[in-house]
């Protein structure tokens, strides 16, 4: 069996969700479990840890864990270490339309959670919302909507490529029990932010550009 190991430094590596990935934390606070049964060399342990950053001086919460049973278990984080950060534009989202902005919320806590099939689902439903704002039936079918993306002149071809394999994906995920990859789960977010990013915030952002620059002179 284990036996009980104090602190051996007075800082660890953790992760940091206001930093991003790994980064040095000073050990706030320590406590250790050992539980056991000796009838049949069965033992648990356990290590508690609060955790400052050395950089932003967030805490955070960890918990090392030990069974006998098991060779390596993933340590517990709270908060839970955040995989994909939303992009700072997402308010400006929720100025423009709430609903969308609540169903991208949702996507990025389902994929910062690992629920990796109800993100894709969510990819998905955030291209159908964005559409309908775009003057798009909502009852269309989805290669109907990319069609009418292109004739508005929303979307390039090119893009309505990209997007269609997007959908596809998601589709995959709600109704042909398929669960993305982590990569693959990136990728489908990364579809989703560079479409509203180019037709939600960057249009916004080009008009107000073109207003500020003063007119040549003749």
């Amino acid at each position: 069996m284990n036996t009980p190991q104090p602190p051996a430094a007075k800082t660890q590596k953790t992760h940091c969700n206001t930093c991003g990935g790994q980064r040095n934390a000073t050990v706030r606070g320590h406590h250790f479990v050992n539980n056991s049964d000796d009838d049949v060399g069965v033992w648990y342990q356990a290590d508690y840890w609060i955790l400052e950053c050395c950089g932003c001086e967030s805490i955070s919460f960890k918990i090392d864990h030990q069974f006998s049973e098991i060779d390596a278990i993933e340590p517990d984080y709270w908060p839970s270490p955040v995989a994909r950060t939303r992009p700072k534009w997402l308010d400006q989202i929720e100025v423009q339309d709430d609903v969308l902005h609540r169903l991208l919320v949702e996507m990025y806590a389902a994929a910062n959670k690992n629920q990796r099939v109800l993100a894709a689902i969510g990819a998905r439903t955030v291209f159908d919302r964005a559409s309908e704002l775009m003057r798009v039936k909502p009852s269309a079918n989805f290669a109907d909507k990319l069609k009418k993306l292109v004739a508005l002149g929303k979307i390039s071809p090119d893009e309505r490529e990209v997007l269609a394999i997007l959908i596809d994906a998601g589709s995959a995920a709600a109704h042909r029990a398929w669960r993305p990859t982590i990569a693959e789960l990136n990728t489908m977010v990364d579809v989703v932010d560079a479409f509203l990013h180019r037709c939600f915030i960057l249009g916004a952002g080009v008009k107000r550009l073109k207003k500020a620059v003063p007119k040549r002179r003749k």
